[in-house]
């Protein structure tokens, strides 16, 4: 009987404690947008409007400050009920103030409790306050509309796996540079257009969504993807293009020293459904099969070096090269390698198997 009575107690007590808020009496913030125009920043927050039964509509906030911490009080300033980022699904940032550098709110996001490190962040073109208005305006009841659109594009599509945690990870480990989604206005509407590269916390160059296929191959995010192939048929002199689909991929890199210049060599094996093709090719037929996964093995090999020689450029390490050679070289030194970049030379080797052609052969 004193057991029961002390578990009763203990139940009250926890009870208690509970700290609730009444979602209609809070300001739920689910996309957060950071800009930076005539040395001020301009915080924009999309929140839910909940109206009878489970219809809601995207609402806006929108504030300046000449500081980014006190972003979110301006804006509760302006709200008749609490601000609670405890729901903050994205956080946007303009491209101009990437540029100027996210750091400061990167680690103010990290430092808050209510937040979770899945939360998404991704680089707009222009303001982001701008495409942040697009998509409350044209989704009508989605204030998830752009961070569903990232998770879907990682799950499905050819995204490489980013959210606060990873851009975290490879934002202070050794060896490594972060990445995040990256989204365009087009039109009326928002779309992604593949991944912003950072630099120190500061954005520097972008790759487009074909380019993003290869970066999620090369860091061994075995499936899904798609990857579009020119074909031409010289017979009525046109072109046209097979899409084919990753069912698993893996990647392996070996890395050598040969004379004063240090080599990578990637071999990358890829697994591939054919998912659509012109009606001119005959793709049961063996030579055409052959033809098709030749011209992609050549293809991704050059794709890859050429991308591989724009990350050099950029001077970026979004693949993690560097830490990949500091677990195979005694004695590390991180300026020292990233002094030579530049001169590695690159040698993937691409190896396709197309296992699928559709449903009708």
């Amino acid at each position: 009987m004193k057991r029961i009575a002390f578990i009763l107690l203990i139940m009250l007590a926890l009870t208690g404690c509970k700290n609730y808020r009444v979602v209609d009496e809070v300001q739920i913030i689910q996309a957060m947008g950071y800009d930076v125009k005539n040395g001020n920043y301009i915080g924009t927050a999309i929140y839910p409007t909940f109206k009878q039964g489970p219809m809601t509509k995207p609402n806006i906030l929108t504030t300046s400050s000449s500081t980014t911490y006190d972003l979110i009080p301006r804006l509760s300033s302006k709200s008749a009920l609490p601000i609670e980022e405890g729901q903050l699904r994205l956080v946007l940032f303009g491209e101009e103030f990437a540029k100027g550098g996210i750091t400061e709110v990167v680690h103010s996001l990290a430092r808050n409790n209510k937040i979770g490190s899945r939360l998404q962040l991704a680089v707009a073109k222009g303001d982001a306050e701008e495409l942040l208005r697009i998509t409350a305006k044209k989704t009508l009841s989605d204030t998830l509309y752009l961070s569903n659109l990232v998770e879907q594009n990682i799950r499905a599509m050819n995204l490489p796996k980013m959210n606060l945690h990873l851009f975290l990870y490879n934002y202070f480990g050794k060896g490594r540079d972060p990445f995040l989604p990256y989204f365009e206005k087009k039109g009326d509407f928002v779309k992604l257009e593949g991944i912003a590269l950072f630099k120190d916390g500061r954005f520097v160059g972008k790759v487009n969504l074909r380019d993003s296929f290869l970066v999620k191959v090369l860091l061994n995010e075995t499936k899904n993807g798609m990857y579009q192939l020119r074909v031409a048929d010289y017979r009525k002199k046109e072109e046209s293009r097979v899409l084919l689909q990753n069912l698993f991929a893996r990647s392996r890199y070996e890395w050598k020293k040969r004379g004063e210049r240090p080599v990578l060599t990637i071999s990358i094996h890829i697994q591939a459904a054919v998912k659509d093709y012109p009606s001119w090719l005959d793709m049961p037929q063996k030579n055409t099969l052959k033809m098709v996964r030749e011209k992609m093995e050549k293809d991704i090999e050059t794709s890859v070096k050429n991308l591989m020689e724009y990350f050099k450029e950029k001077e970026v390490d979004p693949l993690g090269i560097g830490d990949f050679v500091r677990s195979q070289t005694r004695n590390w030194n991180e300026e020292e390698f990233y002094r030579e970049y530049k001169e590695i030379d690159i040698r993937p080797h691409v190896k396709v198997d197309i296992i699928q052609t559709g449903i009708g052969e």
